[in-house]
């Protein structure tokens, strides 16, 4: 298979996201287009575009007077509010579409469950953060949710702010190890639980 080569933008934007999420630019930190250029080796267009695009997905704030910055993680009412958000949206779609997922769809369960497992064998909190919400999305896919994703991203995105479930890798995998078990054992409760206990 042939590699799709991204785009400038495309990586200056999945490096800044990075920065973000391992805490590299700390809450509230402004970023300064030219000072990223540099350090990126590319004119201002493709910062100015990562900052549009990770502003939208909401890990960047437009401030006045102060430009763009870091955004804050929710308190821990909002982040509990997102968490109920994020549960609710991912089991209303596998109660709904638990009996749609098929053979290929399983294999890629399977696949970022193991990709999953290696990031966490590496304790690298953006490798884990990622391969974390990978799976999750190719269960929403599975059971056909794909409407939901643009929402559900967004959500993702403001808890990854404050990720925090970052003090045991292998506890973790195991909680998606069971997630999956669930899954295949066609139990709606007891996938949603595993989903619960799994999203804090």
């Amino acid at each position: 298979m042939t590699p799709i080569n991204r785009t400038i933008r495309e990586q200056v934007t999945d490096q800044i996201r990075d920065d973000v999420v391992s805490g590299k630019f700390p809450a509230g930190q402004a970023l300064r287009e030219s000072e990223l250029a540099e350090r990126f080796g590319v004119s201002r267009g493709p910062v100015r575009d990562a900052f549009l695009q990770l502003s939208q997905e909401g890990f960047l704030a437009y401030q006045a007077n102060r430009g763009v910055t870091v955004r804050n993680p929710p308190d821990s009412q909002d982040h509990e509010f997102l968490v109920s958000l994020r549960q609710q949206i991912e089991c209303h779609v596998i109660k709904r579409g638990l009996n749609q997922i098929d053979d290929s769809d399983w294999q890629r369960l399977e696949t970022s469950l193991a990709d999953l497992e290696r990031a966490c064998q590496t304790e690298a909190v953006v490798k884990v953060a990622k391969a974390d919400m990978k799976f999750h999305e190719e269960i929403l896919a599975a059971c056909g949710g794909t409407d939901f994703l643009p929402l559900w991203r967004k959500l993702c995105s403001q808890m990854l702010l404050g990720y925090s479930r970052l003090e045991n890798y292998s506890e973790i995998h195991a909680e998606h190890v069971s997630i999956l078990e669930a899954l295949k054992s066609g139990q709606t409760n007891a996938v949603t639980t595993a989903i619960i206990a799994n999203i804090q």
